[in-house]
């Protein structure tokens, strides 16, 4: 009879480690990201396009980490767009006040 409460055979011996496998015939494994493929990907006109119509001077680091750009670029272009977005922030705050005035002017 056997006694349940020692280990069996087949749990104390060691398995033998499987042999590597052939990777000749196994499908293509897709490379690990790279930072310099967003550079290679990225334009110039996909940066300004970002910087202006979306994210306005939030989108300055990704300016300064492009290699699209030269120092003397990079500068001219965070200027600019700072300009731009605080006008565009300016212009926000001019049409609140103008639409709200009479508002203000009926209340007081």
């Amino acid at each position: 009879m056997v006694d349940r409460n020692e280990p069996s055979e087949s749990l104390s011996t060691p398995q033998p480690i499987p042999p590597p496998r052939d990777t000749s015939s196994s499908p293509p494994v897709a490379r690990p990201f790279q930072s310099n493929d967003l550079d290679r990907k990225t334009t110039r006109i996909v940066i300004l396009a970002m910087l202006f119509f979306v994210t306005g001077f939030l989108g300055l680091p990704v300016l300064w980490l492009s290699k699209s750009f030269s120092l003397t670029e990079k500068l001219v272009w965070s200027i600019v767009n700072t300009v731009y977005t605080c006008a565009l922030i300016a212009g926000t705050v001019a049409i609140c006040i103008w639409a709200l005035r009479p508002f203000f002017t009926a209340i007081f």
